[in-house]
């Protein structure tokens, strides 16, 4: 059993046939007794991710679907994951993790997160969790954070 950091990258993987879906789902499921921590901000960004997808053209997910998706996660948010509310030190970690590196807004939010739960996890003598994203630069960012980062894309 070990704990995990899912960025909304990795997240919409476990409901999307695509790289990395079966990775993410194994992560997920119960049966392994992993935990799964999410940022607060996912909540929007899941929602976001899944209704840009019914509006593009050609359409990757039709309404019915963008709403089953989002009804699902909505569920293992109550149910299964553990989620890192943003405080006002949160928000602040992640403008200064801003000034040091190339982050985009939601990406230092999520990076906060994590380095938030980890320092927790570690106070508490936990062993560190693994940050997994889809995307480069947080995973780089989340490297030279001192995370053993995991890249979903790289399990097929």
């Amino acid at each position: 059993m070990a704990t995990y950091f899912l960025d909304t990258s990795a997240l919409v993987k476990r409901h999307l046939t695509e790289t990395g879906h079966g990775w993410v789902r194994a992560l997920c499921d119960p049966q392994l007794g992993h935990t799964i921590v999410i940022a607060e901000v996912a909540l929007v960004e899941v929602a976001a991710t899944y209704s840009r997808m019914a509006r593009e053209t050609p359409r990757r997910l039709s309404p019915a679907r963008r709403d089953r998706l989002i009804a699902d996660f909505e569920t293992y948010v109550s149910r299964q994951y553990v989620v890192v509310y943003v405080t006002r030190a949160l928000l602040t970690r992640a403008g200064a993790l801003c000034r040091v590196y190339p982050l985009r807004t939601y990406d230092a939010v999520q990076l906060a997160s994590a380095l938030t739960r980890r320092d927790d996890d570690l106070a508490a003598g936990l062993a560190p969790l693994t940050f997994v994203c889809a995307d480069v630069t947080p995973l780089g960012v989340a490297a030279s954070e001192g995370f053993a980062p995991q890249n979903p894309n790289a399990h097929p």
